[in-house]
C-alpha cells in the first residue's frame, strides 16, 4: 500500500466503509425497481416516466455525482487552508450562484418542455404529452440533487462519508412511501405515476435538508453570500466547464440511447425497448455505484492530501491499488450478470405486468451492459485522479471520442440488434474510455506501473474460473432441476423459485471466490478478510 501518514487510511480501505452504506442503497433500489416493474410493466406509462426521469437524472448524475462535485472539492481544500471562515465564505458564495443559475435553469425548460420534447420522443400524442407533464414535475430534482451535492462534497473532504452516503436511501424510501402508502389508494396507472412523481420530488427536499443540516452541525456551513466577483466563481466554474461538457457527453449519451431507443419501440410496437434498457442499465449500476462511485469519491480527497503535502510519488501506487481492487470486486459482477442475467430479472422484476418476455427483452442488453462493468467502474476512479491533478480537460476530449464512437455503433447496429445494440456501443465506449485515461495520465508525470497491475489481475484468474464454472452449472443444472422440484412439490411461484435459484448460485459463488483468492494469497482479498476477521476476533475476545 501507498505511504501513509499517521493516521490517515487508504483510498480502498475507506471505501469499504462507503461502500457498504452504498450498497444498502442498491438494495432498496432494487427494491425500488421491483415495485416499479410490477406497478407500471414496460408499456406507455413506464416508458414515459422513463423518459421523464432520465431527463433530470442526466443533469443529477452530471452535477450531483460527478463535474460539481469534484471541481469544487480541490477549491474547497485550498480556501480550507487559508482558513475555516474563508472556506464557508466560499461555499456560500458558490452556492448562492449555484442556486441562480439552477433557478433560471429549471424556469427556461418549464417554459420550453411542450415545445421540444414532443418531438424528441415520438410516438403518439399521448405519449408525448405524458412525457413533458412528468418531466415537469421531476425537473426539480436538479435543484435539490445539485445544491446537496455542494454540501456532500464539504462533509466528504473531511472524509465523513456516513451522511452523505444517506442521500440516495432517502430517496429510495420516497418511493417506497408512495407504493406503500399511496398506491393502495389509486388504481388507476397515470394517477400512481404522477403521485410517485411528487413523492420523489419531496424525497430530494429531505436529501437536501439533511445534508445542510449535517455540515452546520460539524461547524462547516457555509455563509450565503451572492458575489459574483469572488474569485472562487471563475476558478469553479473554469474548471466545471470542460468537465461538465465531458460528463455531458456521457450523460448525453444515454439520452441518445433512450431516444433511440424511443425509435426502436416506435419501429416495433410492444418490443417494450426503452423500459427494458431502463432496467438492465440500472442493474448494472448496482455493482458500477457501489465499487466505482465508493472508490472515486475516497480517492479524491487522498490524492489532493498526497499533491498538498508534496507526496506525488505516493499518487501511482495509491492509483494503482484502487485500479487493482476495482478489477477484483467487479470482475466477478461482471460475469455473475452475465451467465446469471435471465435469473436476476426474473427474480427482482418479474410479476404485475412484468412479464417473461420482458425479462427477454431485457436479457441481451443486460448481458452486454454487464461486460463493461469493470471499466464503467475505473473510469469513475479515473476521472476523478484527472479532476485532483485540476485537468479537466482531457476527460472532456476523450469523453467526446467516446460519445461520437457510442452513437456511431449504436445506430450501425440497432437495425441488426435493435435495442440490444445500444448497450453493445455502451460498453464498447467504456472500454475504450478506460484505455484513453489509463494513457494519458502519463501528462502529469503519473507512470502507473501496468506489469504489477497485470500480474495482479492474473492472480485472480484461478478465483474467477471457480466462479464462472459454479455459475454455469448452477444456472444449466441446478435451476432446470429445481425449478420443475419447486413447482411440482413446493408449488412455489416463478419469481420465488427464480429468487431461490438465485441464492443457490450467487452465495456458493461469493464464498467459492473468496475462499480461492485468499488461498492463491490476493492482497485485495487479505484488505476484506482481514477487516471482517479483526471484528470477528473482537467479538470473541469481549465475550
Amino acid at each position: 500500500m501507498t505511504n501513509k501518514v499517521p493516521g490517515n487510511e487508504s483510498s480502498t480501505k475507506r471505501s469499504l466503509a462507503l461502500s457498504f452504506y452504498t450498497f444498502l442503497s442498491r438494495i432498496l433500489g432494487l427494491i425500488r425497481d421491483h415495485f416499479m416493474a410490477v406497478s407500471f410493466g414496460t408499456g406507455m406509462v413506464a416508458s414515459a416516466f422513463s423518459v421523464a426521469y432520465r431527463l433530470p437524472n442526466m443533469f443529477r448524475n452530471l452535477l450531483a455525482e460527478g463535474t460539481l462535485s469534484q471541481s469544487f472539492m480541490p477549491i474547497f481544500s485550498e480556501y480550507e487552508k487559508m482558513g475555516v471562515m474563508e472556506a464557508r465564505v466560499m461555499a456560500g458564495t458558490v452556492l448562492s450562484f449555484l442556486f441562480l443559475c439552477l433557478s433560471l435553469f429549471v424556469a427556461f425548460f418549464w417554459l420550453f418542455a411542450a415545445q421540444f420534447l414532443p418531438t424528441l420522443v415520438g410516438g403518439t400524442p399521448e405519449y408525448g404529452n405524458l412525457v413533458v407533464e412528468l418531466s415537469l414535475v421531476l425537473f426539480f430534482l436538479i435543484m435539490t440533487a445539485s445544491l446537496s451535492s455542494i454540501f456532500m462534497s464539504i462533509s466528504n473532504s473531511h472524509h465523513k462519508y456516513f451522511v452523505p452516503s444517506l442521500s440516495p436511501i432517502i430517496l429510495n424510501f420516497s418511493y417506497l412511501a408512495v407504493f406503500f402508502f399511496v398506491f393502495p389508494f389509486y388504481h388507476e396507472i397515470k394517477d400512481r405515476v404522477f403521485y410517485l412523481a411528487y413523492g420523489i420530488v419531496c424525497g430530494g427536499v429531505l436529501q437536501l435538508l439533511v445534508q445542510g443540516w449535517f455540515v452546520y452541525k460539524n461547524g462547516f456551513g457555509p455563509i450565503f453570500r451572492l458575489d459574483f466577483k469572488h474569485p472562487a466563481i471563475k476558478k469553479i466554474f473554469k474548471l466545471m466547464l470542460p468537465a461538465a461538457l465531458g460528463g455531458s457527453f456521457y450523460q448525453i449519451g444515454l439520452l441518445v440511447d433512450i431516444f433511440l431507443a424511443n425509435y426502436i419501440q416506435n419501429q416495433n410496437p410492444g418490443l417494450g425497448a426503452v423500459v427494458s434498457l431502463d432496467y438492465s442499465q440500472r442493474l448494472v449500476q448496482l455493482p458500477t455505484g457501489i465499487i466505482g462511485v465508493a472508490l472515486a469519491t475516497t480517492i479524491l480527497p487522498s490524492l489532493l492530501k498526497d499533491l498538498r503535502e508534496g507526496r506525488e510519488e505516493n499518487v501511482p501506487k495509491e492509483i494503482a491499488d484502487v485500479l487493482s481492487f476495482a478489477f477484483f470486486l467487479t470482475l466477478p459482477a461482471s460475469i455473475g450478470l452475465a451467465v446469471l442475467g435471465e435469473t436476476v430479472l426474473d427474480s427482482i422484476y418479474y410479476g404485475g405486468r412484468w412479464d417473461h418476455l420482458a425479462t427477454l427483452t431485457a436479457f441481451f442488453p443486460l448481458v452486454f451492459y454487464s461486460l463493461a462493468i469493470p471499466f464503467y467502474s475505473i473510469n469513475k476512479v479515473l476521472v476523478s485522479s484527472y479532476y485532483a491533478f485540476s485537468d479537466t480537460k482531457t476527460p472532456l476530449r476523450i469523453q467526446l471520442i467516446s460519445f461520437v464512437l457510442s452513437v456511431v455503433v449504436s445506430i450501425s447496429l440497432m437495425f441488426f440488434l435493435k435495442h440490444s445494440a445500444i448497450a453493445l456501443a455502451s460498453a464498447l465506449s467504456a472500454i475504450v474510455t478506460s484505455s484513453l485515461l489509463l494513457y494519458y495520465l502519463k501528462a502529469h508525470q503519473v507512470r502507473i506501473p501496468f506489469v504489477t497491475v497485470g500480474k495482479r489481475i492474473l492472480k485472480m484468474v484461478p478465483a474467477l474460473f471457480g466462479l464462472f464454472f459454479w455459475l454455469l452449472f448452477s444456472e444449466w443444472v441446478i435451476k432446470p432441476n429445481l425449478q420443475n422440484w419447486g413447482n411440482n412439490t413446493l408449488s412455489l411461484s416463478y419469481a420465488n423459485l427464480s429468487r431461490l435459484s438465485l441464492s443457490l448460485s450467487m452465495v456458493p459463488a461469493v464464498i467459492l471466490y473468496f475462499g480461492i483468492a485468499t488461498y492463491t494469497g490476493l492482497s485485495e482479498s487479505e484488505i476484506i478478510m482481514g477487516r471482517f476477521l479483526r471484528r470477528w476476533k473482537q467479538k470473541k475476545e469481549n465475550k
